[in-house]
Order: structure tokens, then C-alpha cells, then sequence
């Protein structure tokens, strides 16, 4: 399988002071493509800064990130901006829809951003939505819909822009049990057809859906 995103050899250290914390140790990790890959660890464990660094939104202390075989760290923020709009896609704890406007609106934003017709917008917005189940629903808010519909919504909008990667940061830390599963399985399917993911987790359930899963604790990575 084609490595997707690797973490070589990197590490993340904060500075406070005279005070050095160090968030993740020395860690090399590869993503490979069709991979749905689990890490797990307790809350403060370090597993967030791996997730983070996937996604492009800190800089190693040491190391390197590489993203389809680009160095992130050699890049400037635009090019940095331009790689996460196109090779990544993000779903959250909280969602993070934007309130005022639908579900289909919802999804066809990052399409927007990258400056699609309104035609392709629509179309692949509409489609992504079919994908997670919710076609009855493109015109509701975000505040109309359930825990489980907004982060399907939110799945829909992450895959829109058929990225390489998605991550994936306790997305079903919100939700009952029933949702819990179909997110979840939602996510295997993606995997199953060829996406790769990186899902950051506490909960231990999600490991039956999960191709390989790595821990995290105190930093490491095991």
C-alpha cells in the first residue's frame, strides 16, 4: 500500500519559562493508503499533538511531517493552507458546522474555497451527503439535526474535497451508542473504499473498526 503521511522521527516540545514540556516524544509513523488507523491513549497522553501534526496545524520540534512526500516544514503558510484545503480533511469533536447555514451549504464550502463551478459544488455536496445518509436533511440547520447527523454532516464535508487523508480528532466523543456505531462504520466504509484516516480516541470501542491501532502514553508511541 502507497505510505499516504509519515511522521519521521518527530517530536513536539513546548517551552514554558525555564520549563520544557515535552507533548510527544521521538515518533516515526506511516499512514498508508486504504488504512483506517486508530490511536488511542488517555486525555493529556500526546495523541492530539501526533493529530495535530498530521495535520499540518503545528511544526515539529525535530523531525519531519511529510504529506504525499512533501516536507510540511519546508513550506510557507500559504503553501501550507493550500495543502491542507486539498490533501486533507478534518472532522471534529464538536463539529464545528457553521450555524447559519444548511447541511448541503454546510458541505459545499470547502469545494467553494477551492474555487469549483457552482455546478460541480452542488453535485459533489449532494453526493457526499448520499454517501452519509443524509439527502433528506440537505436543508436543515445544523441546530434542527441530531449529535449524529451533525457529525455525519460534518464526515460529508470532510470527504467532499476527496482528500488523502481525513482526520479525525474523538468524533464520536458527542454521541449515544447508536450514532457511535453508524459514524464509525460510516468511516470503516471510507477506508474500505480506498480513503485513509487517522482517528484520535480514548474510547475503546472503536478499536473493532480499526484496520491497525497505535497508543499513545506519556508522549510515546507504542
Amino acid at each position: 500500500m502507497t505510505v499516504i503521511a509519515k511522521v519521521e522521527n518527530a517530536s513536539k516540545v513546548y517551552k514554558s519559562g525555564e520549563t520544557e514540556i515535552v507533548a510527544l516524544q521521538p515518533t516515526t509513523l506511516e499512514i498508508r493508503s486504504g488504512e483506517l488507523l486508530l490511536i488511542v491513549g488517555p486525555s493529556g497522553s500526546g495523541k492530539t499533538t501526533l493529530l495535530s501534526l498530521l495535520g499540518c496545524v503545528i511544526y515539529p520540534t525535530s523531525g519531519k511531517v511529510l504529506i504525499d512526500g512533501i516536507n510540511t516544514s519546508d513550506l510557507n503558510d500559504d503553501e501550507l493552507a493550500f495543502l491542507r484545503l486539498n490533501k486533507l480533511g478534518f472532522v471534529f469533536q464538536n463539529f464545528n458546522l457553521i450555524q447559519p447555514l444548511t447541511a448541503l451549504q454546510n458541505v459545499m464550502m470547502p469545494l467553494e474555497l477551492q474555487g469549483k463551478s457552482a455546478r460541480e459544488v452542488k453535485e459533489k455536496a449532494e453526493n457526499a451527503l448520499a454517501f452519509v445518509g443524509l439527502s433528506h436533511r440537505k436543508k436543515s440547520l445544523p441546530k434542527q439535526l441530531s449529535g449524529g447527523e451533525q457529525q455525519r454532516v460534518a464526515i460529508a464535508r470532510a470527504l467532499v474535497s476527496e482528500p488523502m487523508l481525513m482526520l479525525c480528532d474523538e468524533p464520536t466523543a458527542a454521541l449515544d451508542s447508536k450514532s457511535v456505531g453508524t459514524v464509525m462504520k460510516e468511516l470503516r466504509d471510507l477506508s474500505d473504499k480506498g480513503r485513509s484516516l487517522a482517528v484520535v480516541t480514548h474510547d475503546a470501542r472503536l478499536r473493532d473498526y480499526a484496520h491497525r491501532v497505535v497508543e499513545v502514553e506519556n508522549g510515546i508511541v507504542r
